[in-house]
């Protein structure tokens, strides 16, 4: 029961997501985190929205921040391609309206305005009888709604955020956590990118140090480290939490990858972690002829076992491990 997904768009880019249409990843609006954010904005009909296949789930929980440009759905639960829940505005200085499929059951009191940034919490159980659907905003419980809150299936493999309609795109998104048993809160998500060498050195860079290789927002292809060789790892040091971060939730290594040539050695990359002079590796991910993005999630320090501690993360090294 953990954390399932996270993403700060701190990478610059949107390869986590499963389906992208139209939405881009921009400087940060005001009132929101860290350097970039989601565009999900059309002032005219352009298709905007972003998707994200999980695992399927009874119950979801999501967080995220929201700036609103106007009045349309902002989130969507999904079960395959059938619609199981979502959110909408109503209008500017409106109130947020769920739906089960595409019936109205529940709007909410607070008043949303346009170009200010919100805190929305959700927990949906899509359920016909026993489900559950509830907003948060700003930590105030806004919608709580019990009952029927789905036309027929009774878990989630996928959500949206924004949609698909011809018909004003929602705005702009930020910290977005999904979690299978809580409340996200008021998360923020910092990216601690490489600063300098770790541990182990062991991939060739295109030039220059190892570390200076991978460490561009957004990701460049001009620069790269590379290896033949399986069982090879690079580690780096990577940048501190910021000062006013006082728990931990979870940590996320990402990494951008892509396979040339024809060699049988490599065929697939592991996401590493270095904590108390340990190292720790994610499952093996199938490196593509294209590049592509992979993440792996520690909601606990795999050393401990228990929740990760500032100091930790700050002592931390990250990597890449290359597996046949």
């Amino acid at each position: 029961m953990a954390r399932i997904f996270i993403d700060g768009f701190e990478s610059g880019q949107l390869n986590l997501w499963d389906g992208v249409v139209g939405a881009t990843v921009v400087a940060a609006q005001s009132g929101m985190d860290g350097s970039y954010c989601l565009d999900c904005y059309s002032a005219g009909t352009a298709q905007k929205y972003v998707k994200k296949n999980i695992s399927a789930l009874s119950e979801i929980f999501i967080g995220f921040r929201w700036m609103p440009k106007n009045a349309n759905r902002f989130l969507s639960f999904y079960n395959g391609s059938t619609l199981l829940g979502k959110l909408h505005l109503s209008g500017n200085g409106g109130n947020i309206v769920a739906y089960r499929g595409s019936t109205s059951i529940a709007t909410g009191t607070e008043t949303i305005n346009y170009n200010s940034v919100y805190l929305i919490e959700v927990r949906y159980k899509p359920d016909d009888s026993a489900g559950v659907f509830q907003v948060k905003v700003n930590g105030v419980t806004d919608i709580d709604f019990s009952g029927d809150t789905t036309p027929g299936a009774t878990t989630v493999d996928n959500f949206w955020l924004s949609h698909n309609d011809n018909n004003f795109p929602s705005g702009y998104f930020d910290n977005v956590v999904v979690d299978d048993a809580d409340w996200p809160g008021n998360t923020r998500i910092a990216a601690l990118k490489p600063i300098g060498a770790g541990s182990l050195t062991q991939w060739d860079p295109s030039a220059g140090s190892n570390w200076d290789c991978v460490d561009e927002v957004p990701a460049s292809d001009s620069d790269y480290i590379s290896t033949d060789a399986a069982e090879e790892v690079d580690l780096f040091a990577a940048a501190d939490l910021p000062a006013n971060a006082y728990s931990v939730k979870c940590v996320q290594v990402q990494a951008r990858a892509l396979k040339e040539g024809n060699s049988l050695n490599v065929q697939n990359l592991q996401l590493a972690c270095r904590t108390n002079l340990n190292d720790y590796f994610s499952e093996n991910f199938a490196v593509p002829t294209s590049a592509k993005s992979f993440a792996k999630l520690w909601q606990n320090n795999p050393n401990t076992a228990q929740p990760w501690t500032k100091g930790e993360v700050d002592a931390m090294e990250i990597g890449v491990k290359a597996v046949a």
